[in-house]
């Protein structure tokens, strides 16, 4: 079992031979953890299934046929969850899955997004303007009569 801890807004993300997961922690409060649960199979390319569980500690939620999620403890605003999976499965912290995923897609020679979601924003291409300290060298325009 692999333990992490999550607080409000952060995420798990679980990519198997099935299909992938998502688990984001939506809510602590007291003794339950409110977990969104977003998946997608390979079997039905395209669709998207999300549900949200209220769980205490030691309650055990299946995703597919491979993976289970448990609330191994719950501290403060900190929620420690269990992932049980097969080998084939690869389970990280969202932002180290992003980051994988943006050095891949260095690696095979696609451009980078600078960490930014979405479409990568189109700049402009020609010469750079002068910086300030170039202006501020400059001599004044000289006055016509």
């Amino acid at each position: 079992m692999l333990v992490m801890s999550r607080v409000r807004g952060e995420s798990v993300a679980i990519n198997g031979p099935v299909g992938d997961c998502l688990v984001t922690v939506l809510q602590v409060r007291g003794d339950t953890v409110s977990l969104l649960f977003s998946s997608t199979s390979t079997t039905t390319p395209g669709t998207l299934d999300a549900k949200t569980e209220t769980l205490h500690r030691d309650v055990v939620v299946k995703i597919g046929a491979i993976v289970e999620v448990v609330i191994v403890d719950i501290r403060g605003e900190k929620a420690r969850l269990g992932i049980i999976a097969s080998k084939e499965t690869s389970v990280h912290r969202l932002e180290v899955y992003d980051a994988i995923k943006r050095e891949t897609r260095r690696a095979a020679g696609g451009d980078s997004d600078d960490g930014l979601a979405g479409s990568p924003v189109p700049r402009p291409g020609g010469p750079k303007p002068p910086s300030l300290d170039v202006r501020l060298n400059e001599p004044p325009p000289s006055e016509a009569p």
